[in-house]
């Protein structure tokens, strides 16, 4: 699993390529799929060849970006018009699946879409390594995992578990989607609207592009809406950021403890094979429950109901997990 080889502090747009080049994720059997998200070129590469360059070797492909070819200006900007437009092919795909054409979307959605288009959620589909954003039965935890359960384009894993052998999800980022069903997305506040604040200097309003967490500049990015002042909001934020956090933390350290129990139980001679494989399932839920709340980059603010939800279900689904192990085992759980 390439996550447990390299896990580093996160750091801005402009290191993305060279991040991505640096990474110990990336080896000599990584696609180009890779640069996907990394870079404007992406636009080129796809109008070239469609989905040709996701297969072919990363490095063959990122040698042919420039070296100011770093995510900029023209991943969210048309360079002839300066208007917002989305580059990521797959993220067009995606809406286009559940009836949404972006090329008709006005400008305060394609205020979210620009970023939406690379905070999201994806898998590579075998062979082919095209993009896909798991969005077909929508975009709740929930219904992503279900759809997963349809082992969609013959996915059906991203790793396998050294411990449980589960087949095991890997979330990235789900920002958009978590954003998306929360309180903001449905009234219409955008990504930048919080990000990206309108700014004033000389009589001109425009957009900041010191993209960043809203905490740094809350009177700019919340303060246009809020008026309860900027120590309230700070502590509104925090508090849901810090129970977020608690639950997440007790979860995760349940689903850690599932696979090794299951791990155990898959030794012991005439294990039950079908409790086993329920535990696995059970375990692999849970898990991307955990990892879908722990991707995200709001600890969450973005959405605070469903994160706490979904961290709910995580660790009961854990605590599930390990039972079916001990009865699979011939343990009996009290």
């Amino acid at each position: 699993m390439p996550f447990s080889l390299d896990y580093t502090e996160d750091r801005g747009h402009v290191y993305s390529m060279h991040d991505v080049r640096a990474t110990k994720r990336i080896g000599p059997k990584s696609a180009g799929a890779c640069i996907t998200c990394k870079t404007p070129y992406v636009d080129k590469f796809y109008k070239e060849s469609g989905w040709d360059f996701a297969k072919k070797p990363f490095k063959e492909v990122a040698d042919q970006i420039p070296s100011h070819g770093a995510i900029s200006c023209a991943n969210c900007h048309d360079p002839e018009t300066m208007n917002l437009r989305v580059t990521n092919p797959a993220f067009t795909e995606a809406m286009q699946r559940q009836g949404i054409d972006i090329s008709k979307a006005g400008r305060e959605e394609m205020r979210s879409y620009v970023c939406g288009q690379c905070h999201s959620e994806y898998y590579f589909v075998p062979g082919s390594m095209q993009v896909v954003f798991p969005w077909d039965n929508g975009v709740r935890p929930d219904q992503m995992y279900e759809y997963y359960a349809g082992r969609p384009n013959g996915f059906a894993q991203d790793f396998q578990h050294p411990d449980s052998k589960a087949a095991m999800l890997k979330a990235q980022h789900p920002d958009f989607e978590t954003w998306k069903t929360g309180t903001h997305g449905k009234a219409g506040v955008s990504y930048a609207d919080c990000h990206m604040p309108y700014m004033r200097k000389n009589g001109q309003k425009y957009s900041s592009h010191q993209v960043t967490s809203p905490l740094k500049n809350l009177d700019a990015s919340c303060g246009a809406c809020h008026s309860q002042g900027a120590a309230w909001l700070l502590e509104k934020v925090k508090t849901t950021q810090d129970y977020t956090f608690q639950i997440m933390h007790m979860a995760g350290q349940n689903v850690a403890r599932a696979h090794e129990v299951i791990g155990k139980a898959s030794a012991v001679a005439n294990a039950d094979q079908a409790e086993l494989a329920k535990a696995r399932e059970l375990v692999r839920k849970a898990q991307w429950y955990w990892d879908y709340i722990a991707a995200e980059n709001g600890m969450g603010f973005h959405n605070p109901d469903q994160t706490l939800n979904t961290a709910a279900q995580a660790n009961e689904l854990a605590r599930q997990a390990i039972e079916s192990a001990n009865r699979a085992a011939g343990i009996s759980s009290l």
